[in-house]
């Protein structure tokens, strides 16, 4: 009865036998190895490093608040999750396909909804954003051009630092310009009040300061008047004084608190993102070099003959065994 089993000593003999084919189809591997080696476009990768600055320090509470000792200077983990989802997103890479010219440096065209669509996913493809074990961030670009890998790369640090920033300014802004609007709103009813305070004054003869709001501070000698409503007058006057010193009041906090909005995005920029290391042209293209390729192609083209020669005669073997 014939064995289904191979045997260490069979397999051996096998490639004893037959080893000048084995020798033979592994120098062939290495050969087509190398050549695909030297004919085939190589990539090279260039990288940058940079880390993240925690952003609250540029916001308007932390600005003008003194005890920031719990605050850590360096982005937490979300703050690195946010920034590789904006390092993901077409808004970020179309931006720097737009500025580096890719699409006719690949020759796509965008005018072509299905050619748009490979040359995004061509640049996501080439582009990578890993975390490192000390906070950093290593974004990477590959390419056939090196001087192309290097520049895409620090172009690309540089479009998601504006756009990182630009979500945190858009909400400073739109804050800031809620405050604005409210101003406005109170200039108006402050000059609405003045008015009616000026005719309610000439209408009751009342011109003493009379400011409830100011802990009842006066001014004047308050003299009986023969106008009809006197009295009512002073109260009406009191009313609608309170409620424009208040208004006032409330007013110089909001324009406050409006230029201290202003702060963080106007003359003085914050970067959240500081380079460590640029990306520069690399020497050496990605991969295995030509020696471990020819290397790798022949080991692998004698394991592959290999186990073909010790299948087929045992095959062989089983066929005449029956």
């Amino acid at each position: 009865m014939a064995s289904n089993n191979f045997n260490l000593v069979d397999i051996g003999n096998s490639i004893n036998r037959r080893f000048r084919f084995i020798l033979t189809i592994s120098t062939i591997s290495a050969v087509v190895g190398g050549f695909v080696y030297v004919v085939g476009p190589k990539k090279y990768e260039a990288k940058t490093n940079f880390i993240i600055r925690n952003p609250l320090y540029s916001d308007r509470n932390f600005l003008y608040n003194y005890d920031t000792k719990f605050l850590d200077y360096f982005g937490n983990e979300d703050d690195g999750n946010r920034v590789m989802v904006f390092a993901g997103s077409e808004l970020v890479q179309r931006q720097v396909i737009r500025n580096m010219g890719l699409a006719k440096a690949y020759k796509y065209d965008t005018t072509k909804p299905k050619q748009d669509f490979l040359l995004i996913r061509k640049f996501d493809k080439n582009l990578t954003l890993m975390r490192m074990e000390n906070r950093d961030l290593m974004l990477s670009y590959t390419d056939t051009d090196p001087k192309r890998a290097a520049a895409v790369a620090n172009e690309s640090v540089r479009v998601l630092e504006d756009t990182y920033e630009d979500f945190y300014n858009d909400m400073r802004k739109g804050m800031h310009q809620s405050i604005l609007n409210k101003i406005v709103e109170e200039d108006s009813m402050i000059n609405s009040l003045t008015d009616t305070l000026a005719k309610l004054r000439e209408k009751y003869g009342i011109y003493d300061i009379i400011s409830p709001a100011r802990h009842n501070l006066m001014n004047g000698n308050m003299r009986e008047s023969s106008r009809k409503n006197y009295g009512l007058g002073i109260e009406v006057v009191q009313n609608i004084e309170s409620l424009k010193d208040e208004m006032v009041a409330d007013r110089a906090v909001k324009t406050t608190l409006a230029n201290q909005y202003t702060t963080s995005y106007t003359k003085v920029k914050m970067p959240i993102i500081k380079v460590i290391t640029e990306a520069t042209p690399p020497v050496t293209p990605k991969g295995l070099g030509g020696l471990v390729t020819l290397i790798a192609c022949g080991f692998l083209g004698f394991v592959c003959s290999s186990l073909f020669v010790a299948v087929s005669d045992g095959m062989s073997d089983r066929k005449k065994g029956r």
